[in-house]
C-alpha cells in the first residue's frame, strides 16, 4: 500500500515525467533512508514502513503492514503508545516516547519513537514516525543509574561529598554525580550542583579557586591523582577548609571522568596549625631557657668573686680589718647580694611567664619551712629592730607545695614585712586550718600599710607603688613571683591592709594528709669535727678556683686538688682517689653532667659524693643534677658558710 503526500504538501508539476521522477525520488527517500520510518493511522496501525524499519523490528514488510505498532512493542509499553496517539489526535500535537521492541530471535531493544500528525485527504490523520534505536543509550543510563545508586549508598553516613566530574571545553566542566554531602559542605543541593558546578565554585575564594583549577588541570593532563586544599564558605557563612581528592577513570563509552571525594579538614588544619605553633613555642622556650641559663651563668660568675671574697675578707682575722675597711667590705657584699637578688627575680619571672618553672609538689611540714625562712631574714630583722613572732601549730600542719618555692615565697613576704616596717615593729607568722582541705598561712606586719589604690596594683611587674622614692632597695617583681608561684602550687594569695596600720598577706594552700607516725623528725644539725679528706674540684675559671681554695683553707684537714678541664679531671681522679667530687657545670671541654657520666664508669668511684657548683641556677638544671646522682647543687655566687656546711655534712657521712 502506498500513501500519497498529505494535503498541504507541494504537488509535482504538470509534466508526467517530472511527476514520475518526483514520486520515485520521494519513494527512494523513504525506503532507503538510514532512519527507521513508519506511517501510522489513528488506530496505530502500520500503513507503510521502510527497509530500515523492517530491519530494526526484525520482520518482513508484508508481516508488519496492517498490524499495530503495539503488536511488536513490549506489553508494558503499549498503554503509553495508545495514550500518546489519543492525546495527539485530540490536540493535533506531535509526541515522543521510549518503548521496548521484542524482535524474533533478538534481545529486547529500546527505541525512541518520534511522531508528528498530518491531515490526509484520503486517509484522514496520519502519523509520520521515526524509530531510533537507543538500546546502548539505555544501557548507559542504566549503568549510570546503578553507579549513582551505589555511590549514593556509599555516601550515606559519610561526612564529606562523593562526586563524579567530567572535563569539558568549559573551564568548570560538568558533574555527573554529587552526593548529599554537598548540602553540608557547600550549602547547595545535588540538583543545583548537577545543573552547574559553578554553584560550588562560587563558594570558593578566588585565590583558592585559581589554585584548584591549576592543580585539577595538571592532574587531568597527566591522568594522575589530584589532591587540592581550599576554603569554602558554607551556608552559614563560615569559611571552612576542604580537601578534594580524585582519580582518573573511564565511563562506559571510554571517555575520561574523575571520581573523587571532598572532605571538611578544618579541624585537621587547626590541629596542624596548633602543632606548628606548639613546636614553634617549644623551640622558643628551649631557646629562652638556654639564653636564661647562659645569662644566669655569665651574670653569677663575676658575682661569685665579688661576694665570695667579700665574705672571706670579713672572716679573715689575720690581720683583722679596720672598722672603716670592714664597713666598705660589708657594703660590697650587700650590694652584690642585692644585685644577685635582682638577677634571680628577673630569671624566675621569665621562667614563670614562659611556663617553664619545674615544681616538685609534695607534702611539706610548714614548721620547718617557716623556721628556714625566718632564719634567712633574721639578720635583716635584727638590723631593723623588728621582732618576728609565730602563732599556731605550724609543726603539726602539712601542705602540698614545693619546699624550695614555698620557702622563697615566705622569705619574700617576710623580707618585705621587715623592710617596710616601723622602728620596733613586729612581724607575725600565723597558721591555722581554713577548712578541712585548706591551710591558711598569714604574714602580718605593723608597717606603713597600703592604700586601696596600691593594693589594686600590688601584683604588677616592676611597680614599686612609690617605694622607689623611699630609699628601700627593691625591684618591684618579688610579689609578682610570689603570686604566680602560689598559684602554680594550687594556692591563692590575698592581702588586706590599712595605711599606717600594717599589712596582712594570706596564703591558702592545699592541706596534705600524712602519717605522723612515720615522720622522721628534725635532723640533728650538730656536725662532727672535720676529718682528713681529699676533694677534687673541676673548674676552668681561675678566679673561682682561687676563691674556693681560700674558702677551704678554713678546713686545714682537707686537701684540694684542682682539674681545669673535664679531661684533666678524668686523668687526675685515678691517681688521687678523692673523697668528694666538686664539679662545675660549665667546663671548657664538656658539661658537668657529661663529666659525671664518665666518672660513674670508674668502679673505684662508686659511692663517692658528687656536689655540683655552678652559676647556672635554673631550676630544671637543679632537678637534672639530682636525677644524675648529685648529692647537692650549690649556685654561684657562693655563700661561704653554705659551701662549708654542705661539704662538712657530706664528708661527715662517709
Amino acid at each position: 500500500m502506498s500513501v500519497s503526500p498529505p494535503s498541504g504538501t507541494r504537488q509535482p508539476s504538470a509534466s508526467s515525467s517530472e511527476t514520475a521522477l518526483g514520486e520515485a525520488v520521494y519513494r527512494d527517500c523513504f525506503d532507503l533512508s538510514p532512519a527507521a520510518q513508519v506511517i501510522l493511522n489513528h488506530r496505530g496501525e502500520l500503513l507503510d514502513l521502510n527497509l530500515q524499519a523492517c530491519t530494526v523490528m526484525g520482520r518482513d514488510r508484508a508481516a508488519l503492514l496492517g498490524h499495530r505498532l503495539t503488536d511488536v512493542v513490549h506489553p508494558d509499553d503499549r498503554a503509553e503508545i495508545f495514550a500518546a496517539i489519543e492525546h495527539s489526535t485530540e490536540h493535533k500535537v506531535p509526541f515522543e516516547l521510549a518503548c521496548r521492541v521484542q524482535s524474533p530471535g533478538q534481545a529486547l531493544r529500546w527505541f525512541l519513537v518520534q511522531s508528528r500528525p498530518a491531515s490526509h485527504a484520503e486517509h484522514g490523520t496520519l502519523w509520520y514516525t521515526l524509530l531510533a534505536d537507543i538500546t546502548e543509550r539505555k544501557k548507559q543510563e542504566a549503568w549510570l543509574a546503578h553507579r549513582n545508586a551505589l555511590l549514593t549508598a556509599l555516601s550515606q553516613g559519610l561526612p564529606g561529598m562523593i562526586y563524579v566530574f567530567r572535563p569539558g571545553t568549559d573551564k568548570g566542566g560538568r558533574l555527573d554525580f554529587v552526593s548529599e554531602g554537598v548540602r553540608h559542605l557547600f550549602g547547595a543541593s545535588p540538583e543545583e550542583a548537577l545543573a552547574s558546578p559553578w554553584v560550588l565554585y562560587n563558594r570558593v575564594p578566588p585565590e583558592d579557586l585559581n589554585n584548584f583549577f591549576q592543580q585539577r588541570d595538571l592532574a587531568i593532563g597527566e591522568s594522575s591523582r589530584l589532591h587540592s586544599e581550599f576554603r569554602v564558605r558554607n551556608a552559614e557563612g563560615e569559611l571552612r577548609w576542604c580537601a578534594a581528592d580524585s582519580v582518573a577513570g573511564l565511563d562506559a563509552d571510554g571517555n575520561e571522568v574523575r571520581c573523587g571525594y571532598i572532605a571538611d579538614i578544618t579541624e585537621h588544619k587547626l590541629y596542624q596549625d596548633a602543632r606548628v605553633a606548639a613546636e614553634t613555642a617549644e623551640r622558643a622556650s628551649r631557646a629562652k631557657s638556654q639564653f636564661l641559663s647562659r645569662m644566669s651563668h655569665e651574670l653569677r660568675t663575676p658575682l661569685n668573686a665579688v661576694i665570695g671574697f667579700a665574705q672571706l675578707l670579713q672572716m679573715d682575722n689575720s690581720p683583722a680589718l679596720a672598722d672603716g675597711q670592714r664597713q666598705k667590705v660589708q657594703l660590697i657584699e650587700r650590694s652584690g647580694a642585692h644585685l644577685l637578688d635582682v638577677i634571680s627575680d628577673v630569671l624566675d619571672l621569665s621562667r614563670i611567664e614562659a611556663g617553664d618553672m619545674p615544681l616538685s609538689v609534695e607534702p611539706i611540714m610548714l614548721g620547718g619551712v617557716i623556721n628556714d625562712a625566718q632564719a634567712m631574714v633574721a639578720e635583716a630583722a635584727h638590723r631593723a629592730n623588728v621582732l618576728m613572732t609565730e602563732s599556731g601549730r605550724s609543726w603539726d600542719m602539712y601542705v602540698m607545695a614545693d619546699r624550695v618555692r614555698l620557702r622563697q615565697v615566705l622569705v619574700n613576704l617576710l623580707s618585705n614585712a621587715v623592710k617596710y616596717n616601723r622602728q620596733d615593729g613586729q612581724v607575725c607568722v600565723s597558721v591555722r586550718m581554713e577548712n578541712d582541705t585548706r591551710v591558711l598561712l598569714e604574714v602580718t606586719d605593723t608597717g606603713v600599710g597600703l592604700s586601696e589604690s596600691q593594693i589594686t596594683h600590688l601584683f604588677e611587674p616592676f611597680n614599686r607603688l612609690g617605694a622607689e622614692h623611699s630609699g628601700v632597695e627593691g625591684t618591684g617583681i618579688g610579689l609578682v613571683i610570689v603570686h604566680r608561684l602560689v598559684e602554680l602550687m594550687g594556692g591563692t594569695i590575698t592581702v588586706r591592709s590599712q595605711a599606717g596600720q600594717g599589712t596582712t598577706f594570706s596564703l591558702s594552700l592545699p592541706a596534705a594528709e600524712v602519717d605522723l607516725a612515720s615522720d622522721h623528725g628534725v635532723l640533728d644539725e650538730a656536725l662532727p669535727e672535720s676529718r682528713q679528706a681529699t676533694i677534687l674540684y673541676a673548674e676552668d675559671n681561675e678566679i673561682n678556683v682561687l676563691l674556693v681554695r681560700q674558702i677551704l683553707e678554713l678546713r686545714p684537714s682537707w686537701k684540694l686538688e684542682v682539674a681545669h678541664s673535664g679531661a684533666e679531671a678524668l686523668k687526675l681522679v685515678s691517681k688521687i682517689q678523692p673523697d668528694l667530687l666538686l664539679l662545675d657545670m660549665h667546663l671548657g671541654d664538656m658539661t658537668g653532667f657529661e663529666l659525671a657520666d664518665l666518672l660513674d664508669q670508674n668502679p673505684a668511684l662508686q659511692g663517692v659524693t658528687k656536689v655540683a657548683l655552678s652559676a647556672d641556677a635554673m631550676p630544671d638544671r637543679v632537678h637534672a643534677a639530682r636525677a644524675k646522682g648529685f648529692s647537692a647543687y650549690l649556685t654561684k655566687p657562693l655563700d661561704v658558710a653554705a659551701l662549708l656546711r654542705c661539704l662538712d655534712e657530706h664528708l661527715a657521712a662517709r
